[in-house]
């Protein structure tokens, strides 16, 4: 069948995401014969116009419609992509002639509510590369399956994606990294945080020489700066030191980065991170008061992430910090405590969220479910300590503007798609932009 695969994300900052989860479901039809065809939004001026014209030329029999990011979570100036997706599925819907398929980690978390909205014939929910594929191959024999399917959360290796479906290159050069999973599952419980509801709690992925093998493809061309977009790349920790260990034993010469929780049993890992061509990472912080990290259920303390910070820093490895403002028992005093302990810690940067992004199926939803519902639907609903809030939108700005390296997305400080993008073209940076701040 010719199957036409579309990325609907034109999410810019803070730089341009390879469209993955597209690509593993494009990869995998194509392996089982279909003629693909891959459409990627973000690479048009007018994507409309685009996709209808690529609609006549290329006749799909299937569409598929990826749907990442549903806003930025950016409070208090959020930016929704409903918009963007829903004139995208218009565009197919119009065109009348193939069945609209939708998936993706957004559509994942809302996906009654994204198929009564835009229309849609049906939906995959979750992993998709198995399922999508068993989908079509029915609707290709006639068969008219259910609207809803649930993909299969794989225990074994990933499939590897073809990185040419959607143009890798493209995006090393205008987002600095490429991005790669080495494994599913969070064993974290953060009150807010939706990995748990897609992937499950559960770690689970591929060999480590099957990782590195991967990155060794991505390398040949030209690519290397990599970027691991696990929920947190360090838990567990053996399996860190194994990816390292590999990485050291290839002779792979890379650059790796990606979300870390700031705690560390194994003193030795940031050594071991280092060698690997680690040079900075991103820790998941949240606050520095422990009754804040206990409200947002983070599972460790103020002295853990102190411990943590120091072994980083010894082995030389920058530092990227995330503080959340405004959870649940947030007062004046526990912000404070925060940003005095940040101070001391003098990371190269910290990005600053005020409130937090409610979505269905979290912890937050159902702590918050009194005062605001339980977020299942697509018009961003937040919270934010009644206490705090109007404190947060009053100083948080100068918060923000008294420290040099500190960025706020809600509050667009330092944070627009010109500055961004200057400040990488300028220094002709590869990696992460925070390492520049």
């Amino acid at each position: 069948m010719r199957i036409l695969v579309i990325s609907g994300s034109r999410a810019k900052l803070p730089d341009p995401v390879y469209p993955l989860g597209a690509a593993i479901v494009a990869t995998a039809l194509s392996e089982e014969g279909h003629e693909i065809a891959c459409f990627d939004a973000l690479r048009h001026g007018r994507p409309e116009e685009a996709l209808a014209q690529l609609l006549e030329s290329f006749e799909p029999e299937v569409c598929l419609l990826s749907i990442r990011n549903i806003d930025d979570t950016a409070f208090p100036n959020a930016k929704n992509y409903f918009d963007d997706h829903e004139r995208l599925a218009g565009v197919v819907k119009s065109w009348r002639r193939a069945p609209l398929i939708l998936g993706g980690a957004g559509f994942s978390l809302m996906p009654q509510v994204f198929l009564d909205r835009l229309g849609a014939d049906y939906g995959v929910v979750g992993e998709g590369e198995q399922v999508v594929v068993d989908l079509v191959d029915r609707l290709g024999r006639g068969e008219r399956p259910a609207r809803l399917s649930e993909g299969n959360r794989l225990v074994e290796g990933f499939l590897r994606a073809d990185r040419e479906l959607f143009d890798a290159s493209w995006y090393y050069e205008h987002g600095g990294v490429a991005n790669i999973q080495t494994k599913r599952g969070c064993a974290l419980r953060c009150v807010y945080c939706t990995y748990p509801i897609l992937e499950g709690h559960k770690s689970r992925g591929p060999r480590p020489e099957q990782i590195v093998d991967e990155m060794k493809e991505i390398a040949a061309g030209g690519i290397r700066h990599f970027f691991f977009v696990d929920a947190v790349f360090n838990q567990p920790e053996e399996h860190a030191a194994l990816v390292c260990e590999e990485i050291i034993r290839s002779g792979l010469d890379v650059s790796i980065t990606g979300y870390f929780a700031p705690t560390c049993k194994n003193p030795e890992l940031p050594k071991l991170l280092r060698r690997a061509g680690c040079d900075a990472v991103e820790f998941g912080t949240d606050a520095l008061s422990d009754p804040m990290l206990e409200s947002l259920d983070k599972g460790f303390t103020v002295a853990e992430v102190l411990e943590c910070a120091e072994l980083y820093r010894r082995a030389g490895l920058e530092q990227c910090h995330n503080l959340i403002f405004g959870g649940p028992g947030e007062t004046v005093a526990t912000i404070d405590e925060s940003l005095r302990r940040m101070d001391a810690l003098a990371p190269k940067a910290v990005i600053v969220t005020l409130g937090l992004r409610v979505y269905p199926g979290t912890q937050l939803a159902r702590l918050a479910s009194a005062d605001i519902g339980d977020g299942n639907q697509l018009e961003p609903i937040f919270y934010v300590e009644p206490g705090v809030c109007g404190y947060l939108l009053e100083n948080a700005g100068a918060f923000v503007d008294q420290r040099p390296g500190w960025i706020c997305p809600g509050l667009g400080k330092r944070y627009n798609s010109r500055y961004l993008s200057r400040l990488r073209e300028r220094r002709k940076h590869k990696g992460v932009l925070w390492t520049l701040f």
